[in-house]
């Protein structure tokens, strides 16, 4: 339980060790939604980011993550002027998201351009990897991210059960 003083712990100490476990990058984002289906091509990544521009034009601050490391499509949905993905002051593991028209924005079809959609994005292959990888690149995506005051991170998540959403 999340008890307070009762439970043997304060919820200041509560906040320290979640802090700690999501890093500096995410330090500052109050909500998490997720945009999810276990089936492909039902549209998750074209609701995550009308969600996430639309509650950008209700005054949101606002991130979309695309953690569909294996057919990042967000560089095929979202055409920012300026692409690059640059590092952040917080530290050289970490980097900027993009910004977009009021949405901070991060895909590994922006950081490894030759991933993603097959025939999308800039040039668009599926990437290749497996368990560990995966998680590495996920949690890396996310929490490498310097994405400063958020009040909700949209992810779209990719299909299915696995080895991204167990990181999760």
């Amino acid at each position: 339980s999340r008890g307070g003083a009762a439970g043997g712990r304060d919820a200041q100490s509560d906040d320290t060790n979640a802090n700690d476990q999501l890093g500096p990058g995410l330090a500052n984002v109050a909500q998490f939604l997720a945009v999810y289906s276990c089936k492909g091509g039902v549209g998750k990544s074209t609701v995550a980011a009308n969600l996430a521009y639309a509650l950008a034009q209700q005054g949101g601050r606002i991130g979309l993550l695309d953690v569909d490391v294996y057919g990042p499509s967000l560089p095929v949905i979202v055409k920012p002027d300026d692409a690059t993905v640059r590092r952040s002051p917080l530290g050289k593991s970490m980097v900027m998201p993009i910004e977009h028209e009021g949405v901070k924005m991060l895909s590994l079809g922006f950081v490894s351009p030759t991933s993603g959609v097959p025939g999308g994005g800039l040039a668009g292959g599926a990437a290749v990897m497996r368990g560990p990888l995966a998680g590495r690149v996920v949690s890396q995506l996310l929490k490498g991210t310097d994405w400063g005051q958020l009040d909700v991170l949209v992810l779209d998540m990719p299909p299915g059960t696995g080895d991204v959403q167990l990181q999760l």
